[in-house]
């Protein structure tokens, strides 16, 4: 339900219990703003509830974005997400 509510409000999260490979700062988060959501790390340390929690929550997110974004918006978002890590790591 946590995650309907957040759709709503248009402030929809994908919790991920790994930390960023390549975090490039205020770029990457303003590309994630643009597909409508914010990334929420949680500890790697979770147990088996709240990782079904977790699971619930990213699923429902994630129709939440295909709805907003279409359903291949991932691969244009990941396109995207490379060229900026890829930029961040030249300058």
């Amino acid at each position: 339900m946590t995650a309907k509510i957040d759709g709503w409000r248009n402030s929809a999260r994908i919790v991920t219990t790994e930390p960023p490979l390549h975090p490039c700062g205020v770029p990457c988060i303003g590309l994630k703003e643009e597909y409508g959501f914010h990334e929420h790390y949680t500890s790697c340390s979770q147990t088996g509830p709240t990782i079904r929690g977790i699971q619930a929550y990213n699923a429902e997110i994630e129709k939440y974005l295909n709805k907003r974004n279409g359903k291949n918006w991932r691969e244009k978002y990941q396109s995207e997400m490379d060229l900026l890590i890829k930029n961040n790591r030249l300058e």
